[in-house]
């Protein structure tokens, strides 16, 4: 404030000593852009005040070290450029000083017509560089959240356009490049998601994308899918069903026995370290009115568990396969015997997996990997209607 008075106190001396000695009662000094009543205005209550720069061609403002064109341009503002203005230049009101950083007394000079009270509308280019960075920043903000989802979801895209077809694009914003547009309808299998976005499969194509939950509707959880390993194939048991698994890696089926109702499979491996694997299929009338053995009540649970610790002192868990079929698990170790009975029950068949160790195997015990690998295996089992 101290600056601005002294400037003004020195145009004021320097305006007097222009004048004519002699004037006329209503004369105004010629040359002079303002009246003296005007320019004692200048430093009013409203300066400083915030103005913003308008150039009609949405170009640069040169930002002067002096109030005059030539070789004194300290910085360039962009259109649309915020500046805290401290008043007109007194004797030349055509410009004004503006607060710089770049000027060697914190105070700058631009031309007054380029300084408008409200901001201006951004310009195309500048409009389309914003939206650009917002979108890069909300693709960012999109991919931190990004988690995969404990159960595929099947979903259908649901169009709100006039034109029918909805963005799956390579991440989850539209910042990122479209793969395809998808119809209205067309389901996908996620098994993704951000806050906004589901990661999905496109099931007709193959490919992974992402789509904006606003656009789709979720139908229902996807049904679980076997994994993509060593296929045994189908085992068709008495008519009634086929079995569809996979081997435990590393394993395969060295004979299969058919006696009446009943179906064992052996499956060893060359590895000697490696447990023998047992299963077992069977009709049993304990069972025929028996969906899955989570359909069996507690007395018929418990039955089964004495069937096996009358016998062997084992311990006895229970599971539930990714097909919601409940598996017995029997396990016993002992001094001369280390196995693992799994039992489960569908359309009447009991079906037994047994798990013992290697005879030529150094080490006799099981492990509890090696016990996971068994239930995992009966966990993968799929039940089809026979053909």
């Amino acid at each position: 404030m101290k600056k601005q008075i002294a400037a003004f106190l020195l145009a004021v001396i320097l305006l007097l000593t222009a004048m004519p000695m002699a004037l006329a009662e209503d004369d105004e000094p010629e040359g002079f852009p303002v009246s003296l009543e005007e320019m004692m205005g200048l430093y009013s209550g409203e300066w400083p005040k915030t103005m913003y720069v308008y150039t009609e061609n949405k170009g640069k403002l040169n930002v002067r070290s002096e109030p005059r064109a030539g070789d004194n341009v300290i910085e360039q503002l962009e259109y649309g450029t915020k500046v805290i203005v401290e008043s007109p230049v007194i004797v030349n009101p055509e410009w004004s000083c503006i607060r710089s950083e770049k000027a060697r007394d914190g105070i700058g000079y631009v031309m007054t017509r380029y300084l408008v009270n409200t901001k201006p509308k951004d310009t195309e280019k500048v409009a389309e560089e914003k939206e650009r960075k917002a979108n890069l920043e909300e693709l960012n903000r999109q991919l931190k959240s990004a988690r995969s989802l404990a159960h595929p979801l099947i979903i259908s895209v649901r169009a709100s356009r006039a034109s029918g077809w909805v963005n799956f694009r390579v991440g989850p914003g539209v910042a990122a490049d479209r793969i395809a547009s998808l119809p209205d309808g067309r389901e996908l299998k996620a098994i993704g998601e951000t806050d906004k976005w589901y990661q999905a499969i496109d099931q007709e194509t193959g490919k992974t994308g992402y789509i904006s939950k606003n656009f789709v509707t979720v139908l229902g959880t996807a049904a679980p899918e076997l994994t993509v390993k060593e296929q045994m194939g189908k085992l068709n048991v008495n008519g009634e069903f086929s079995l569809q698994c996979q081997l435990p890696k590393g394993y395969t089926m060295q004979l299969v026995n058919i006696l009446g109702t009943k179906i064992n499979a052996f499956i060893t491996s060359e590895n000697k370290e490696k447990p023998i694997l047992q299963l077992s299929i069977a009709f049993d009338e304990l069972f025929a009115n028996v969906e899955r053995m989570n359909d069996l009540p507690d007395e018929a649970l418990k039955g089964l568990e004495a069937s096996f610790t009358e016998m062997n002192d084992v311990e006895i868990t229970y599971r539930e396969t990714a097909y919601g079929t409940k598996l017995l698990i029997a396990r016993e170790v002992g001094d001369d015997t280390d196995f693992v009975d799994i039992l489960s029950v569908y359309r009447g068949y009991s079906i037994e997996f047994v798990m013992t160790p290697n005879p030529e195997a150094k080490n006799q015990s099981l492990s509890d990997a090696q016990v996971q690998m068994c239930i995992d295996f009966l966990s993968e089992l799929d039940f089809v209607e026979a053909k």
